[in-house]
């Protein structure tokens, strides 16, 4: 047998710097404009370990295949070791020949924010949003630096619980050249844009204290019984999802909306018609987009990243 050649390791310098958050973004956009349908992909699954659990995240297309198996060890962090980590690696459709491997958090990062903005910017994001964003750590970060790829914001409050945590954002992005300042749920009254990116279990805000015409995206929790968002706002909004079985399955922010009476089925709205039809937004009502994360936006970013670097 003759040994196979080794697969090319792209650094996350390369994936964020040299790729972008821009190329990624456009991945995302041109896979669903294609008409790629989140229905037809591979369903993740999740493995449970005596200190967390593993994600087993599989994906294919015509030109590759892609596999993500990334850990989550709620009690890392208090050891000086990231919450999440793990490995992604690219195969040949064809020949499934391994071909390419990155850092499997940081394509979470880049895939998660990249995603989220792919979206908004379909739910007629102003080209100058007021952002509050909700957390403080990685998923914080790499939304606002998609964001801005984008736009220029207006303003940007964050808040979190962890004051610390707030302050080193602040000095991280302005190493990026951009301003942001803590805040309060105060600011949510002038918000165009709020994400929530933490590890919440419960409502962070509630309907009351945001304006009707503002969008929401919903991106830190993937549990049936795990929620960011009150079910009266998710009720009132109209929900955007990647695809109603993975919603059903582990997007507790809908679930537990549906359960509680706020949200029927038949009204959650699939990303797909954002893309492929003339689905027409009311960018004077409530928007509200739930990510649960699905297996081939790694795949159609981490394909895009190997075509343009290799």
């Amino acid at each position: 047998m003759s040994a196979l050649s080794p697969a090319k390791w792209i650094s996350d310098q390369e994936l964020f710097i040299k790729f972008g958050y821009g190329k990624a973004i456009e991945a995302i956009s041109q896979a669903l404009t294609e008409g790629f349908d989140p229905a037809t992909d591979k369903s993740r699954s999740f493995v449970e370990f005596a200190s967390g659990q593993g994600l087993v995240m599989p994906s294919e297309n015509a030109e590759f295949v892609g596999l993500k198996f990334v850990t989550v060890a709620p009690k890392n962090p208090a050891k000086n070791i990231p919450r999440i980590q793990g490995i992604y690696t690219l195969f040949d459709a064809k020949t499934l020949t391994p071909l390419a491997q990155c850092d499997g958090a940081a394509l979470t990062l880049l895939r998660t924010s990249c995603v989220t903005v792919a979206m908004v910017q379909k739910l007629a994001l102003p080209e100058s949003p007021k952002l509050v964003v909700f957390g403080s750590g990685p998923q914080a970060l790499a939304h606002i630096l998609a964001i801005s790829a984008v736009s220029t914001p207006d303003s940007i409050r964050i808040l979190a619980r962890n004051t610390s945590g707030v302050e080193k954002l602040i000095v991280d992005l302005r190493g990026h050249g951009i301003e942001a300042a803590a805040g309060s749920t105060k600011a949510l009254a002038e918000a165009d844009l709020v994400i929530t990116a933490t590890t919440a279990r419960e409502p962070l805000f509630a309907l009351e204290q945001v304006q009707k015409a503002v969008i929401v995206a919903a991106v830190g929790s993937h549990e049936p019984n795990a929620r960011e968002l009150p079910g009266n706002l998710m009720g009132i909004g109209t929900v955007f999802i990647e695809d109603q079985s993975a919603a059903l399955r582990e997007a507790g922010d809908v679930i537990m909306a549906i359960n509680e009476g706020f949200v029927a089925v038949e009204d959650l709205v699939e990303v797909k018609k954002l893309f492929t039809s003339e689905y027409k937004i009311d960018s004077q009502a409530l928007r509200i987009y739930k990510s649960s994360g699905m297996p081939w936006q790694d795949l159609a970013i981490f394909g895009a990243a190997y075509k343009a670097l290799i």
